[in-house]
């Protein structure tokens, strides 16, 4: 269906349309715009959230409660990666095409307009001409009227002279031949204006009102792309924010109630056997002294952690045992890498100095006998330590 054959008359109201439907566009693009800030603003509130809720690593970290919320805060954090992502592809392939199309279509329709304007003012002038030509002719044929009654007055005034009659008959024929030239001007003009005036409705109007209609169709065609790109925008983010979300899900499902017990009694546990049972004590004896009770004294942390109680000592020295065990593979490993390089320059100079090579080894070497020795200190306080929680726990667990 074309605007030009079905909307022939109605060039105003496409001009209004079409002026409208680039407002449109405009506020299609404003809501991208706040659509973006508001994205923008999540991810910087989400953010926010985050760095409010981060906790350092202590204590409480290796209880599932609490591993599972800190999870769940890293995830939000990647939450709000996507969300300034959706801002960017927002930015990037919907609203600046918005724009582009809103600038293109601006200066397409100004063009449009201006040709139809031009139509409609050679129209317009060439109606006011023969308006201008018909009242010519108008006022030529009644001028020769008055003179063809003058004529015939005079012809039957007995009194009028022949000099007066021949001025007479030479008005009546000069109005006449003009009423005559004025009447074949109107005719050709009128020709003239009926052609222009097919023309311009039945070719011209319609060639601009169609062009108006292909202008009007692209840009809802590219409208209808762009919200499509809007939604895909939004969807290309929807596997990532659902793996964040199954994230949290996996690290609600890893909260584990009996775990965190064990836990506690894990780090809390002394080793110590309980308090023996209260003795009776005869009246005036010496232990029946009041005894004064001394504060407690901050107590300084050794090496052997001797500071701490059974329990909590034997696991302070197992990690450094663990500590230095790991240590020492590393290092042997460094070792035997140092070794084939030593083999390999030696066996090829050219590929480097294998005295360089001696120095880093001897180096090793001294730092694995650190190492061994520290290992050794600490397994043998591992040991001593297990036998005492051991003892501990074989005096608690003898009946009384």
């Amino acid at each position: 269906m074309s605007w030009g054959t079905e909307l022939w008359d109605q060039y105003d109201t496409i001009c209004h349309f079409t002026d409208q439907g680039i407002e449109h566009v405009k506020r299609v693009s404003n809501y991208v715009k706040d659509r973006i800030h508001v994205e923008n603003s999540y991810a910087k509130e989400l953010r926010r959230l985050v760095r409010s809720y981060k906790k350092k690593d202590d204590e409480s970290s290796c209880f599932t409660t609490v591993s599972s919320f800190a999870k769940m805060v890293q995830e939000t954090n990647d939450l709000a990666n996507q969300r300034e992502i959706i801002s960017e592809n927002l930015q990037g392939s919907v609203l600046e095409p918005l724009k582009q199309l809103m600038r293109d279509k601006t200066i397409e329709r100004r063009k449009l307009v201006n040709d139809g304007n031009e139509l409609l003012r050679q129209l317009k002038n060439q109606m006011e001409n023969l308006e201008k030509t018909k009242k010519a002719y108008e006022k030529a044929s009644e001028e020769a009227e008055v003179a063809q009654v003058n004529h015939d007055k005079g012809d039957k005034d007995q009194n009028m002279t022949k000099a007066k009659m021949d001025k007479l008959t030479g008005i009546l024929r000069t109005k006449t031949n003009h009423a005559e030239e004025c009447r074949n001007n109107y005719l050709l003009f009128l020709e003239e204006t009926n052609k222009k005036q097919e023309l311009h409705y039945s070719s011209q109007m319609p060639e601009v009102m169609t062009r108006f209609q292909h202008m009007d169709t692209g840009r809802i065609t590219r409208l209808r792309e762009l919200m499509r790109s809007y939604a895909d925008v939004q969807r290309n983010v929807m596997p990532i924010i659902g793996k964040c979300l199954d994230s949290i899900t996996a690290a609600a499902d890893g909260i584990d109630p009996v775990k965190d017990c064990e836990q506690l009694v894990k780090n809390h546990k002394t080793g110590f056997s309980t308090p023996d049972a209260v003795q009776f004590v005869e009246y005036g004896s010496k232990q029946a002294a009041k005894t004064k009770t001394s504060r407690s004294k901050k107590v300084e942390p050794k090496e052997d952690f001797s500071h701490l109680p059974p329990e909590q000592q034997r696991r302070k020295l197992q990690a450094k045992v663990d500590e230095l065990d790991a240590a020492m593979q590393k290092t042997l490993s460094d070792k035997t890498a140092m070794e084939k390089m030593q083999t390999v320059y030696t066996q090829n100079p050219a590929l480097g100095d294998p005295k360089q090579i001696q120095q880093s080894l001897e180096v090793t070497h001294a730092k694995l006998d650190d190492v061994n020795a520290e290992l050794y200190k600490f397994k043998v306080c591992v040991w001593w330590c297990v036998l005492g929680v051991m003892r501990c726990n074989i005096v608690c667990l003898t009946p009384l």
